[in-house]
């Protein structure tokens, strides 16, 4: 993994696609310069070893580990997708009455319900100037493009850590609620009882799954662009031996993107969702670079199809959802990286 200067970054993505090769560039929150990986993807990590992981939200699916190692192969650019369709207000809103309706009748505490938006790629759109807009228009985000032939390319800008790890301490973090910047009112008891069920949830399995101490900081107000979260901060210190492999295991998918109890509410979204997530709501980012491990939840994000940009957008809905709401706010999640598209 190399530092690239931004005006490196489009003659580099065009020789990888080119020759067939994987190809991330990101940028860490509040970071001043962008790292490139050029190379291939495996599904297969040794211990210590270098990469990026990108990690679908189907935790029965194995992650895929872009590595510099510049070895080719002949995929094509940008693999051929049938046309995907938007979710309509109705798909939505009718997902989540029948969420809450499953809350309600003690099925769940809290299922997130996701929506697609996809428009026809503008003939001007390119990837490389739009991942350069969001560095800029987002700073405090998590700013990755990812190109994996045969697998596709996804743009985002993720508010939301996992993990980050050192070779002292790991921190998870537990982010659920949403606001608009400008919202000065109190948080409400929905936004509230939704980051209550993820700390809790992270809570009990990092008990479950690490020896020693847990701290914990918040609930906090975190800002994010044009939006606003709760934040509560989990610290485990260690004595170097890496632990986020096993800490992700047990936490992916949370019930920030999933829900609770977490294995029935993904056979829930499964289900009744109209598509399918892919990499939305996976996890993305550099493991063992420069001694640290830093992976972020794959939200804000796009696909990009040969014919089409692809925007993920979900909102977690509890007992005191309210349908129309719920929509807004996606609506807002889209607009995010949608307010940057020329169309």
């Amino acid at each position: 993994m190399k530092p690239a200067g931004s005006k490196d970054i489009a003659t580099i993505y065009q020789q990888a696609c080119t020759h067939g090769q994987a190809f991330v560039s990101f940028r860490l929150p509040a970071a001043k310069k962008i790292t490139h990986i050029v190379g291939t993807a495996s599904r297969s990590l040794k211990d210590g070893e270098n990469a990026f992981v990108f990690a679908p939200f189907d935790p029965t699916q194995k992650p895929y580990y872009i590595k510099s190692d510049g070895a080719l192969s002949t995929e094509s650019i940008l693999p051929v997708g049938k046309k995907i369709k938007s979710t309509s207000k109705r798909q939505f809103t009718d997902l989540v009455k029948k969420i809450i309706a499953e809350i309600k009748a003690g099925e769940f505490k809290k299922i997130v319900a996701a929506r697609v938006f996809a428009i026809d790629k503008p003939v001007s759109f390119d990837p490389i100037v739009f991942f350069e807009d969001l560095c800029r228009q987002y700073d405090k985000a998590f700013v990755s493009l990812t190109y994996i032939p045969g697998v596709g390319l996804w743009i985002g800008a993720s508010p939301e850590v996992l993990v980050s790890e050192t070779s002292t301490k790991l921190t998870t973090y537990s982010l659920a609620g949403t606001k608009v910047i400008d919202d000065t009112t109190d948080w409400h008891a929905k936004e509230l009882e939704e980051q209550k069920i993820v700390t809790d949830f992270i809570h009990k399995k990092l008990n479950k799954t690490i020896k020693g101490e847990i701290k914990l900081k918040g609930p906090l107000t975190h800002e994010a662009g044009r939006l606003k979260h709760l934040l509560s901060v989990f610290t485990i210190p260690h004595k170097g031996k890496s632990i986020w492999k096993q800490v992700v295991k047990a936490l992916h998918p949370t019930p920030a993107v999933g829900g609770m109890p977490q294995r029935k509410a993904i056979d829930f979204i499964r289900k009744e969702e109209s598509f399918d997530r892919a990499f939305y709501a996976g996890y993305l980012g550099p493991v063992n670079y420069n001694t640290m491990t830093d992976l972020f939840v794959n939200l804000r994000c796009m696909q990009v199809t040969d014919r089409q940009l692809i925007f993920y957008a979900g909102c977690g809905v509890t007992a005191d959802s309210n349908t129309e709401k719920e929509w807004q706010e996606s609506d807002r999640k889209i607009d995010v990286l949608k307010s940057l598209i020329d169309v």
